[in-house]
């Protein structure tokens, strides 16, 4: 009798504690919630892990804040692909400089980061995974009007198929023909719809460098 109470409390504490992550999963900002009535800047802001704060400040230097909260879509890259651009810079200097001990640092990012770094992430028009076309479409970035390809591509990932035959389709930032930019979070839409559509780039987006392939 001892054994079934001991047990039957352990499960309930395993359900609360289920039943916890399950809430605060659902209550994050970042995961559930397809409509917010923040900016951009605001939004990204208040990500619980703080994954934006480089491109936060990335915008704050080059006082761009107004035109990422203003523009059609924009497509955020995190801190972990601002890390992926300073690992490619440092791996790039120490190649052209033969000294091993040399790091391009964030500091020297943001001492050297121009507009283009960021407008080109940022389109002129709104962009949803409803509208984007498995062909592909160009659309006008912040930047010069130079242009980006969106598209939406379909999946052959096995998993994505399991218990259905429907298929599952990704967004993707295309740049010079290449198509590697995927994005892991689609169609947050800001200010309750009035603002721009957020979508936020895979972990292994390289930060400007588009995959590593466009020269500086």
């Amino acid at each position: 009798m001892k054994r079934f109470f001991k047990n039957s409390i352990l499960l309930l504490v395993v359900l609360v504690v289920c039943f916890a992550c399950t809430e605060e999963y659902l209550t994050d900002s970042g995961v559930a919630k397809a409509e917010t009535d923040l900016t951009v800047y605001d939004y990204l802001k208040q990500n619980r892990y703080h994954m934006f704060d480089s491109l936060l400040v990335l915008i704050d230097t080059l006082d761009l804040k107004d035109e990422i909260n203003s523009c059609g879509t924009f497509f955020a890259p995190s801190d972990y692909n601002i890390q992926l651009y300073l690992k490619d810079r440092t791996e790039t200097l120490r190649d052209f400089t033969g000294v091993e001990d040399t790091v391009y640092t964030f500091s020297t990012l943001v001492k050297n980061v121009q507009a283009r770094y960021l407008l080109q992430y940022a389109l002129n028009e709104k962009v949803t995974m409803a509208i984007a076309t498995t062909a592909g479409a160009e659309y006008s970035t912040l930047y010069n009007d130079e242009t980006m390809t969106v598209q939406k591509i379909q999946t052959t990932d096995a998993q994505y198929y399991t218990y259905s035959d429907s298929p599952v389709y990704f967004l993707y930032l295309i740049k010079d023909g290449k198509k590697e930019e995927v994005c892991q979070t689609t169609d947050i839409l800001t200010e309750n719809g009035a603002g721009p559509v957020l979508h936020v780039l895979n972990n292994t987006h390289i930060f400007n460098l588009f995959s590593n392939a466009v020269v500086e």
